[in-house]
């Protein structure tokens, strides 16, 4: 979920080196972090938005704007009815 203070996701920088390895490792398989309000970032995208941004200070966090994020339906598209 998102702060409820800075608008902001916290991302352990362990979490993003792993999801940029996994993709440069696994390419053309897709990765997405979503987030707990269904906010969806890949790791090249947290990498991309964070690259000029401020770190925290203890260099363990990258923090992304949540008005970065893509919605879910956006990415996934919307769920379709099945027939019974």
């Amino acid at each position: 979920m998102p702060s409820t203070h800075s608008d902001r996701y916290a991302i352990r920088t362990a979490t993003l080196r792993a999801g940029l390895l996994f993709t440069a490792a696994h390419a053309p398989t897709p990765l997405y972090y979503v987030f707990g309000d269904l906010k969806v970032l890949t790791p090249s995208e947290v990498h991309h938005y964070t690259s000029h941004a401020r770190r925290h200070h203890s260099g363990a966090w990258v923090l992304v704007d949540t008005h970065q994020a893509h919605a879910f339906e956006e990415v996934f598209g919307t769920p379709t009815a099945v027939a019974a």
